[in-house]
């Protein structure tokens, strides 16, 4: 009776650690600009539970017709924005797309989003199941004051 409980117990456990390792994301957010500009940037926040390197290699966002994986990199003392094909996410670690850094630019919008609206984002991994979330639409990135001191 060893085998059957052996294989009971498998299968009740395996979807949790499968579960476990997959990526999670958080704090999803469009920048509005004005409605005359043809592009905007996205961010969010992307945690590897797993033991493996793991890539995200695009997204699809909801108004938008294409999604791009960018980073800003200094180059000759000027900011320039370069296209990576993936963003690999350590094992156990967050890697945060944020204004300054890496970030997703939006392309062929149907139209400019606006604060207060939220679009779906599923961003996609390299062999892993997609992970989709609400991006709020918003000027600038949110700030936490809590840790500043006022006089």
């Amino acid at each position: 009776m060893l085998l059957p409980r052996s294989l009971l117990f498998f299968l009740l456990v395996s979807p949790s650690l499968l579960a476990s390792a997959e990526p999670a994301v958080s704090g999803a957010w469009i920048r509005a600009l004005p409605p005359t500009q043809p592009v905007t940037a996205a961010y969010v926040a992307v945690t590897n539970n797993g033991t493996q390197a793991i890539n995200l290699v695009g997204a699809r966002v909801e108004g938008a017709g294409r999604v791009e994986i960018h980073t800003t990199l200094e180059v000759d003392g000027l900011m320039r924005m370069q296209q990576l094909p993936e963003l690999p996410i350590p094992p156990g670690q967050t890697v945060s797309l944020e204004p300054g850094g890496s970030h997703f630019m939006l392309f062929e919008l149907e139209a400019m989003p606006q604060p207060g609206e939220s679009r779906q984002m599923c961003l996609l991994f390299e062999g892993a199941v997609e992970q989709c979330l609400t991006a709020v639409v918003r000027k600038t990135a949110a700030t936490d004051h809590s840790h500043h001191q006022h006089h």
